[in-house]
């Protein structure tokens, strides 16, 4: 069988039409920025590579460089859409604005190099290639907060590599050596190459795509059964998890934790005097003030009711004390602008004793010191270092 670049354009474009069609039944129509983002650059990709079958029936006719333009065009802008959905799925990716700039060059140069063959090929491989080894490079290194440690990553990059390293070799073969493929619709060795990298690579790269994406479905899945939907802080599940291999690591290290336990005072009064919407909305801004206050490192979470805590990692007694007095003093300023009604907690502390104690052990000696505080009048700090009198 004997291919020829109008066929494999062809082909490449029932690829993408059929899987641009097919993605909205697989990943369905409430989709993700990122999911989104990649479904868009399908069609985009799908919309390029019609317009590239045009210029094949209207060589040297004056449509010609406006379609194989605009197609450049969108063939750029899908790049940078799959850019915009790694930087989602894998935390910032370096080098975004110049996919940008390159994106934009891409089209200006090859509609302005036109008529000058070696200049246009040349010209739009190079672009071409650098936007694809600055996708192929934001597969690597997720960020450190990322989850997504998934095998798809090397595919993609292999499959960008890959077409990246064929446009280089396109362009040298336009550039200096035109007369071996005087134009786009002549069959040339690198150019059916590219063209049967195309769909190879369009096939592999969008199964890595529906991987990244299936693992960011069960990422938000997972996330969703270990975390308090009021709050947004961890659950007791999710507590559990996380709590416990902080503490694993301060047993390997020999670091010091401390675990802060919160009660909000007379809670029940502020739920019959207010209504419950108001009791939610406290909770919320009572959440909301942890989150703002941890370090990295830190877990925090709402037990239930109106109990939650916090883990201090590198953090004595002193620092738990610094901590719930900032947090105190956020609470005071705030609060009247945020939420109506009046609110103050109690809070129980106790610091990681040694290797022998356990998460569980580690929480009680919190909480009875929680009840301490609670016993003595509320609105305050109790210590379980501190002997009661």
């Amino acid at each position: 069988m004997q291919l020829d670049p109008t066929t494999l354009i062809f082909i490449n474009i029932a690829n993408l039409l059929a899987m641009s069609l097919a993605l909205p039944l697989v990943m369905g129509l409430d989709l993700s920025r990122a999911a989104s983002h990649v479904r868009t650059s399908l069609m985009l990709k799908a919309g390029a590579w019609m317009l590239l079958a045009f210029t094949t029936r209207l060589a040297g006719q004056w449509p010609e460089p406006v379609l194989a333009t605009l197609a450049l065009a969108l063939m750029s802008l899908s790049h940078v859409l799959i850019f915009r959905a790694l930087s989602l799925w894998l935390g910032p990716r370096p080098m975004g604005r110049l996919l940008v700039v390159l994106a934009v060059a891409t089209p200006i140069g090859f509609a302005l190099s036109f008529h000058n063959y070696p200049v246009r090929v040349g010209w739009l491989s190079l672009m071409l290639a650098g936007q694809l080894l600055i996708q192929a490079r934001a597969t690597l290194r997720p960020a450190a907060d990322s989850n997504r440690r998934g095998g798809w990553r090397f595919l993609l990059f292999g499959c960008l590599f890959v077409m990246a390293m064929l446009m280089v070799l396109r362009g040298i073969l336009g550039a200096f050596f035109p007369a071996l493929s005087p134009n786009f619709h002549t069959p040339s060795l690198v150019l059916m190459l590219a063209l049967v990298g195309a769909n190879v690579t369009l096939v592999l790269g969008n199964i890595a795509l529906l991987a990244a994406w299936r693992e960011e479905a069960q990422q938000q899945l997972r996330t969703l059964v270990v975390t308090d939907a009021l709050t947004g802080l961890l659950n007791r599940k999710g507590w559990a998890e996380q709590a416990g291999q902080a503490l694993r690591y301060a047993q390997r290290h020999g670091y010091p934790l401390s675990l802060l336990m919160f009660d909000l005072d007379h809670f029940k009064r502020i739920n019959d005097t207010h209504g419950h919407e108001t009791g939610d909305a406290a909770l919320a801004f009572f959440g909301g003030l942890l989150k703002c206050g941890l370090r990295a490192g830190d877990v925090n979470a709402r037990l239930g009711g109106e109990e939650f805590c916090v883990l201090l990692v590198h953090a004595d007694t002193a620092a738990a004390q610094a901590f719930d007095q900032r947090l105190r003093a956020e609470l005071t300023k705030s609060a009247p602008q945020t939420i109506p009604c009046v609110i103050d907690f109690s809070t129980g502390h106790a610091l990681y004793s040694g290797k022998d104690e356990t998460l569980e052990s580690f929480m009680a000696r919190a909480d009875t010191a929680l009840y301490r505080a609670k016993n003595a009048g509320r609105g305050q700090l109790v210590s379980a270092e501190t002997p009661a009198s």
